[in-house]
């Protein structure tokens, strides 16, 4: 069967069809559906790439529950604590030793508490965190917020970054000497060692090949 090169009536105007013997037809039938795909962005400049942990369930599960192991001490001290008071003669106040071993409830309740909402705060990191790459910046999210990075701000990509919060993370270093950390690269203690991951070569070469472009402009 022949493919007609134009179609409407002999005596009217006339619409012309690709010449669908031709590669470039089909390539060009197929770039036009993929602009008018449903989940592609109209307007937007250029696709987004997200980078998440590389473990994000498994870690997110191991840090809850840490968390939950760790504000169960904090209750368990809090009643020790509330039984050896209320135990006390009435009238009398506690001994030096009671006194010591009370003090030494309360310093390790305040640190159990402490260590349970951090880790409560990077599991709910690990759990939502990831770095957006798009044309304009990198999209920083994290547990409770999130921050846009435009690539002209960012000087380098340091892996190996102390957070008193993440603990070992990498992070951007800005070029007004301010840090902006990306918990989707928390690390634990156990792979400190080892060295810094794909993805985190991924940020360093393609700030380098703007950095390379942006040079070449001007």
């Amino acid at each position: 069967m022949t493919i007609p090169r134009q179609i409407g009536p002999e005596t009217g105007p006339r619409t012309a069809l690709p010449d669908y013997s031709r590669s470039s037809a089909t390539v060009e039938r197929m770039v036009a559906a993929l602009h008018q795909a449903p989940g592609r962005k109209r307007g937007a400049a250029g696709s987004v790439r997200a980078l998440l942990p590389a473990a994000a369930v498994r870690d997110t599960m191991l840090r809850a529950i840490i968390s939950a192991v760790l504000l169960g001490g904090v209750l368990i001290a809090g009643v020790v604590i509330a039984l050896l008071l209320v135990s006390l003669p009435e009238g009398r106040s506690p001994g030096i030793g009671l006194l010591m071993l009370l003090l030494a409830l309360g310093a390790l309740a305040v640190i159990l508490l402490l260590l349970g909402l951090r880790f409560g705060i990077v599991a709910l990191g690990t759990a939502r965190s990831r770095v957006e790459i798009s044309e304009e910046g990198l999209h920083v999210i994290g547990g409770i917020g999130s921050r846009r990075v435009p690539w002209r701000d960012i000087v380098a990509v340091e892996s190996r970054v102390v957070h008193p919060v993440h603990w070992l993370t990498a992070a951007l270093r800005l070029r007004d000497g301010s840090r902006v950390v990306m918990p989707a690269f928390d690390r634990h203690v156990w792979t400190y060692s080892q060295a810094s991951g794909q993805d985190i070569r991924t940020l360093r070469i393609e700030l380098r090949r703007r950095e390379q472009a942006a040079g070449r402009r001007f």
